[in-house]
C-alpha cells in the first residue's frame, strides 16, 4: 500500500482507538482504557512517521 492508501487507515484506526478510549474511561474499564491508549499513541506515532517522509 502506499502512503496515500495508508494515511485514511490510520486516520480511521486513530479516530476508532480514541473513541474506544473514551467509551472504556468512562465506563470504569481501566485495563481496556489502558490498551486503546497504548493502540491510539501507536498510531498516531506511525502516522507521524508516515507524513514525515512525505
Amino acid at each position: 500500500m502506499n502512503q496515500q492508501q495508508l494515511r485514511p487507515l490510520y486516520l480511521l484506526g486513530v479516530a476508532a482507538s480514541a473513541y474506544a478510549l473514551w467509551y472504556f474511561a468512562t465506563a470504569g474499564s481501566n485495563l481496556y482504557a489502558i490498551a486503546f491508549g497504548l493502540v491510539t499513541v501507536v498510531l498516531v506515532v506511525r502516522l507521524r512517521k508516515l507524513t514525515a517522509d512525505s
